[in-house]
């Protein structure tokens, strides 16, 4: 493999989350569209409207749990739930940005490419880590609430995520020493 290759590849591997994700910064109820066509993938299965989530269904599932909040708690719970979707929306931002970012590095000469090669190596090692976790890892935290699909997409996750980091750091690397 060239230098080029390993530096193209690994930059487009980033992409990856901007693609599933976008649409998350125009609203983060249409994270429903991942629950509907992308997770019953990881089940394995087929994507089935009788078992997707309306948007109507999601409104009333946040409702539910702010009204289950604690007694005299109600400003903390609508916040809590206005801190998931905002942080939500925020993670879309952020793999568009980083979208931008690979897309832009890849019309720049291979000798320029490091500072975004070590971002992606970090950031890919971390997703592996987080995606680890959820396929049952005991590190990085914990995620209370993982489903089976959950279980699984972490499973497909983190080889592709190291691939992902091997590439950013192997080009890191190829690129430093140019």
């Amino acid at each position: 493999m060239t230098p080029t290759f390993v530096s193209t590849v690994g930059l487009i591997l980033c992409l990856a989350p901007a693609l599933l994700h976008a649409v998350e910064v125009v609203s983060p109820m249409l994270s429903r569209w991942i629950v509907r066509y992308v997770l019953p993938l990881f089940g394995p299965g087929v994507p089935s409207a009788e078992s997707s989530l309306s948007h109507s269904e999601q409104l009333a599932m946040l409702d539910a749990a702010r009204d289950a909040g604690p007694a005299g708690k109600a400003k903390a719970t609508q916040d809590y739930i206005f801190l998931m979707l905002f942080e939500q929306r925020q993670g879309s931002l952020a793999f568009i940005s980083v979208a931008v970012g690979a897309i832009f590095s890849l019309g720049l000469p291979l000798d320029e490419r490091s500072a975004v090669h070590l971002m992606f190596a970090v950031m890919s090692v971390l997703f592996l880590l987080v995606n680890a976790n959820h396929a049952g890892a005991r590190f990085l935290g914990r995620h209370p609430r993982v489903s089976q699909h959950g279980k699984n997409v972490g499973r497909v996750f983190v080889p592709f995520w190291a691939v992902a980091a091997g590439l950013n750091v192997g080009a890191f690397f190829g690129v430093s020493a140019l």
